[in-house]
């Protein structure tokens, strides 16, 4: 007879067994992941409602006579409560509020038992963060269906502006100037820039504050700039807000520093992809422009599902008003990829006049160039109407050029505006856009980059066109590519370029041309300039933001220097032929009687003269230094060592000490030597 067993005794689930399974739960990970959901819904919903202002903005100061009717119409009110009936209310984001606002109740009740007392304290903000955002969306939505009723604004401000009077045309820009230069003169002053900048140099610099409060009056400031017709891009203030978001959370979350980096740039491309309503070009454009290149596998996830959620969100407000519409593209002649190849270099072109006009009027404001015109004498707070009143008159002859301009780049796309309204359009929002931003108003700088290379790309497909029918067969595909190229050269990033067409067209084939143009304006524009017009600003601001960059300013110049003795100006020839016969330095110091320094001797250069017969038993070492050689100091980062070596055009440099006494040399092989034993891993 077979023995009697036992059951096994039952597992008893104890308090201790829950928290151990629970303390294996990524939980870093997965708060990343809500808190990244969180900025991709604030994100969506900051767009359109900067979307809607700028319609209303439009319609109060353009329309407000028609406005005044509308109201006291009877029949508007009940318009207006059929299209509240109609919208879409989204009863999903109500449901996914409450469970956010329960989740963070339960937390603070009875959680231990479920989630550990530190998560659950971190949960908590992020749930209450997120039931606020999605309960945003029903105000919003009323303010989406009250400009809806105004059929004045169904074809953006363009429409608008064929009847307005000239006077208002011209004074529009300067009133929305003014009032944005009165805020961020004496409300924040830190809601001027372009949104994109701030963020970072948040990311790269060495805080990573972005307070909320400036996000906020940014928006509304840049809000009133383009709404009155000035020449901005409404991503900026949407990036800066999503930023701003990240920054909060991450900060009340005490997250590291890499994290708080990644929720930053998470907020970032979810105000790209919320504007274009292109997720992926939102989630590359984090990747390759603000991260610049420092990018992990593990926060590619957030990046995503930041862009993907926030253009979920600002599709319900803004259905349709972001939209480009569809353009085909197909390969009729291998040769057409010429075209593109030229098409690259001429966006390229367009991209370089772009950002050099953009500083250019920057320093005319602030002083630096054309002085004779006094605008840097002007008032911080007028500095924008001044700019917007220039602005007026130069779009007296092109009003497409006022405003974000959707409706001209769709216009462009379907081959609807003429060789002279494309290039007319074309120069005065390449200046425009320069008076605008370089005056101090605030917007962003890459969307009208899109409309540049709409114009340009119309421009250039009907030339192409005209002169090869058969080559360039569909000449609106040009203008398509040529809105990814002029973004791609203008922020040195092709991916971002071709992924934002390609959603943006909805034609996978179109990708083809875009990846020749793209990749070749980029190219022109970073051999141009050395970096693009976020780079430029960010190192005129001190930081530096790519991993060469960041190793040689933790360096200094005494790490890297040859201590070399200074020799005399008065050094004879005999003696010089036999230092240089000698020496192992490349260079050495030339001093005068004092003891002040007077240039640098490059061995190499008097090496060269010793073959000419006309210098020998003459020449003395102050016949053959270079004069006024670039001078660094031993405390100086090599970074700025660096910059100083390729503004002067030389390869050495002069390291002096505090009293300006020649100390040594630093090459441009001596900093790249330090950076290799900087880099390379250790043995």
């Amino acid at each position: 007879m077979r023995p009697e067993t036992s059951p096994a005794p039952r597992r008893r689930w104890t308090r201790e067994t829950a928290l151990r399974s629970v303390a294996a739960f990524p939980w870093e990970q997965t708060l990343i992941m809500g808190v990244a959901a969180v900025i991709g819904v604030y994100a969506g919903i900051a767009a359109g409602l900067f979307s809607n202002c700028i319609r209303t903005t439009q319609i109060l100061l353009f329309r407000f006579p028609e406005l005044t009717a509308h109201l006291r119409d009877p029949g508007w009110q009940a318009r207006f409560f059929a299209r509240l009936r109609a919208a879409p209310w989204r009863l999903e984001f109500a449901v996914l509020a409450a469970i956010a606002l329960a989740a963070s109740f339960a937390l603070s009740l009875r959680s231990r038992r479920i989630v550990p007392a530190f998560e659950a304290a971190r949960i908590r903000p992020v749930a209450l963060a997120g039931a606020f955002g999605l309960a945003l969306y029903y105000p919003l939505l009323v303010i989406a269906t009250f400009n809806e009723t105004f059929s004045e604004a169904e074809n953006g401000l363009y429409g608008i502006l064929v009847s307005t009077p000239i006077w208002l045309q011209i004074a529009g820009p300067a009133l929305g100037g003014l009032a944005a230069g009165l805020i961020v003169r004496y409300v924040s002053p830190e809601s001027g820039g372009h949104g994109v900048i701030e963020v970072m140099e948040a990311v790269h610099g060495r805080t990573m504050n972005l307070p909320g409060r400036v996000a906020v009056w940014k928006s509304v400031a840049a809000g009133l700039t383009i709404g009155s017709g000035g020449s901005a891009g409404r991503e900026g203030p949407v990036v800066h807000l999503g930023g701003a978001v990240g920054s909060v959370l991450s900060k009340v979350l005490a997250l590291p520093r890499d994290r708080r980096a990644l929720l930053l740039a998470c907020g970032a491309g979810a105000g790209i992809a919320a504007s274009f309503h292109a997720p992926l070009a939102g989630a590359m454009f984090a990747i390759e422009i603000v991260l610049a290149g420092e990018f992990s596998v593990r926060g590619f996830a957030p990046i995503v599902l930041s862009a993907v959620t926030a253009v979920v969100a600002s599709r319900s407000l803004v259905a349709g008003q972001a939209d480009l519409r569809d353009v085909e593209w197909h390969l009729t002649s291998g040769l057409e990829i010429g075209m593109y190849v030229i098409l690259g270099f001429a966006a390229g072109a367009v991209a370089l006049a772009y950002v050099r006009i953009i500083a250019l009027v920057h320093d005319v404001f602030d002083g630096h160039r054309l002085r004779r015109l006094r605008l840097w004498k002007l008032p911080a707070s007028l500095k924008p109407a001044a700019g917007g009143l220039l602005l007026g008159i130069c779009a007296l002859e092109a009003p497409r050029a006022l405003g974000t301009g959707i409706e001209s780049m769709n216009a462009a796309l379907a081959g609807e505006l003429g060789l002279l309204t494309l290039l007319l359009t074309l120069a005065v929002k390449l200046i425009g856009t320069g008076l605008t931003l370089g005056s101090g108003a605030p917007g962003g700088s890459f969307f009208p980059a899109v409309f540049c290379g709409a114009m340009a790309g119309g421009a250039f497909g009907r030339i192409a066109h005209h002169f090869f029918p058969a080559i360039a067969a569909v000449p609106e595909a040009y203008a398509a590519v040529g809105m990814g190229a002029v973004v791609a050269g203008s922020a040195t990033a092709p991916l971002t370029g071709v992924l934002m067409m390609f959603e943006l067209t909805g034609d996978y084939q179109i990708v083809l041309p875009l990846l020749v143009s793209c990749g070749i304006a980029a190219a022109f524009v970073h051999r141009a300039l050395g970096g693009s017009m976020y780079s430029l600003q960010l190192r005129a601001r001190g930081v530096r933001f790519s991993a060469r960059e960041k190793v040689l300013q933790a360096l200094s110049v005494e790490q890297a220097m040859e201590k070399v003795d200074a020799i005399p100006e008065s050094l004879g020839w005999s003696d010089l032929v036999r230092l240089v016969s000698e020496t192992a330095f490349p260079a050495y110091p030339v001093v005068d009687v004092t003891g002040r320094l007077r240039g640098i001797l490059s061995v190499r250069e008097v090496r060269a003269a010793l073959l000419d017969p006309a210098l020998a038993q003459i020449a003395v070492a102050g016949d053959l230094s270079r004069k006024e050689p670039p001078v660094v100091r031993m405390d100086d980062d090599l970074d700025s060592a660096l910059q100083k070596l390729a503004g002067a055009g030389v390869t050495s440099a002069v390291v002096v000490s505090a009293e300006e006494i020649p100390l040594g040399i630093i090459t441009r092989e001596n900093i790249l030597e330090a950076w290799r034993h900087a880099t390379e891993p250790a043995t």
